[in-house]
């Protein structure tokens, strides 16, 4: 299919689901509400017949998709912020909360407490005991997941559209009745360490914890994982979980988002019937810190024993996602390593056969943001070729910038992920969450493509050169187990002055330490960026565009 073709197919489903601009109850508060009528499996909403579309009504070849996403907005006496986009049509409802806390508001010294609380959030309440929560929604069809990340948490259930009622009761039980015992908290505890152990033993699972700990350098908001350090949870104390609980959970602290097929009127009055008598609470707003800048590159070197071939990460501190050169960033990204004609991938995947796989991502946060480049190379592959190969397209960037057909190009694959994404009612859900509690308003959602499209040839340029500069950049090179006899790995030998750092596989203290694996992986790696628990059910995707 060509990509007219797919524009025009993404279009069509979005407009068929009203996106795109055109012209029971429970008496008790132990019991969940009771079911309307037989439960249905949640699937994608059906397909529609929609009329070819004219030639006159199409989009000029520069204009990006305009979004029309149906939004009501309020707030409870309480401080909840309530969000709504209906879609009638849709067989399926999703309910998001969205809580402003995330690992940046964890103290030094007690890294990892936000994932143990969002864990402990994510297992069941005080009326809803241990993988309760998870049985309801499974029994009628539905998904959930639940999500902890730098600067933000989230628990989301997606449901046939006559469940809203037990989605939101859920949601408003853990909200004010969470589980903070010791028992509680313990097993928690004992799952947070096993996760630590299984992603950090899983191959080059330590490059990304440690590309962390040295881009963020000296700012402890960023600079420790989310999944904590190792002597932080073996001597972590119930009374973290509620101290933290206590200063960043309630509903004066939290976005309720509401995508899919219900009604507003009536969603709103069991909104109001189960949020209303839950207090706010004594919020600790977040304390930022002085960035430190960076003036030299900075390297470190992994020894990987689960890794086959060698792996090169690259990292930048960059602006965060509101700042205006943010949108130009993902741009770059796109054009460096988003698909196979993408310029890192045709070069290196392609062309050269030196590297298995490229990813190119910005982490968006609300704080410093990270740039990051990730390349697994193929066995044989020379590190400090690979480097240079990488480090030239940058360049290429920065002095010439993309040629117009490269800037069309990445423009529609950030729009076609970013559309397709919010088809789904979890998706949008989550996606309009995040921007009110980000931005301040969920209808910004609604600019996110004209923005990306407003992106210049010479902001890309620009971008380029001032953010992803050689003293700016951040070097971690992931090695295989030594090969009796071998010399030892190179780190990159052009950072004169530059911070160096070798870590080793071992068990022990810090973000650069491999824990032996108890059990299987339960989390994806973190990078900066959001990092989520481990629910049995798959979680749904965000809706936003991933910056790849």
């Amino acid at each position: 299919m060509s990509r007219t073709l797919l524009r025009r197919a993404v279009a069509a489903g979005l407009a068929a689901l009203g996106l795109l601009s055109a012209g029971a109850p429970c008496p008790a508060a132990a019991a969940p509400p009771a079911r309307d009528r037989a439960p249905a499996r949640v699937t994608a909403p059906p397909q529609r017949a929609t009329a070819a579309p004219r030639r006159a009504a199409a989009p000029p070849p520069e204009a990006p998709i305009e979004l029309a996403l149906p939004l009501e907005r309020a707030t409870l006496q309480n401080g909840l912020r309530v969000v709504m986009s209906p879609d009638k049509g849709s067989p399926t409802v999703a309910v998001a909360v969205t809580y402003d806390a995330g690992s940046r508001d964890e103290p030094s010294g007690r890294s990892g407490v936000a994932r143990l609380v969002m864990g402990m959030m994510a297992r069941g309440s005080r009326n809803v005991p241990a993988g309760e929560h998870q049985r309801l929604v499974a029994a009628r069809g539905g998904e959930l997941a639940a999500e902890a990340g730098v600067d933000r948490t989230t628990y989301a259930e997606a449901l046939p559209a006559n469940e809203l009622a037990l989605a939101l009761w859920l949601e408003a039980d853990r909200m004010k009745a969470i589980d903070l015992s010791e028992r509680a908290f313990e097993a928690q505890r004992k799952e947070a360490q096993e996760r630590r152990g299984a992603l950090l033993g899983a191959a080059y699972g330590q490059g990304p914890v440690r590309l962390q700990a040295l881009v963020f350098q000296g700012y402890w908001p960023h600079e420790h994982p989310a999944i904590g350090d190792a002597d932080d949870l073996a001597g972590a104390e119930v009374a973290w979980a509620r101290d933290f609980h206590a200063a960043h959970y309630g509903p004066n602290r939290a976005v309720l988002s509401i995508a899919g097929g219900f009604d507003p009127g009536e969603a709103m009055e069991l909104v109001r019937k189960y949020f209303d008598g839950i207090p706010a609470v004594d919020a600790a707003p977040f304390k930022d810190a002085p960035f430190p800048e960076q003036t030299s590159q900075r390297t470190g070197v992994v020894r990987d024993s689960a890794a086959r071939a060698p792996a090169i990460l690259y990292g930048w501190a960059v602006p965060p996602r509101s700042h205006r050169d943010h949108d130009a960033l993902a741009i770059v990204a796109a054009l460096l390593g988003r698909g196979e004609s993408s310029r890192l991938e045709a070069l290196l995947v392609r062309d050269k056969a030196v590297a298995r796989s490229v990813r190119v991502a910005t982490g968006d946060l609300r704080g410093p943001d990270l740039f990051s480049i990730d390349v697994r190379l193929a066995e044989g592959a020379r590190v400090g070729d690979v480097e240079k190969l990488i480090e030239g397209e940058i360049r290429a960037l920065a002095t010439a910038g993309p040629s117009q057909a490269e800037l069309t190009r990445a423009r529609r694959l950030l729009e076609s992920a970013f559309v397709a994404g919010l088809a789904d009612p979890a998706a949008r859900a989550r996606a309009l969450g995040e921007h009110e509690l980000l931005f301040g308003d969920a209808a910004h959602l609604n600019g996110e493509l004209a923005r990306c499209f407003a992106v210049t040839r010479e902001d890309v340029q620009r971008v380029a050169r001032d953010h992803l500069g050689p003293t700016r950049r951040t070097i971690v090179e992931t090695y295989p187990p030594a090969t009796p006899g071998a010399a030892p790995p190179r780190a990159p030998a052009r950072a004169s002055g530059g911070a160096r750092a070798e870590a080793q596989a071992a068990p022990g203290k810090g973000p650069e330490k491999a824990a032996p694996a108890k059990g299987p992986a339960k989390a994806g790696p973190t990078k900066g960026a959001p990092a989520r628990s481990a629910p049995k059910k798959k979680p749904t995707k965000p809706a936003k565009p991933r910056k790849k």
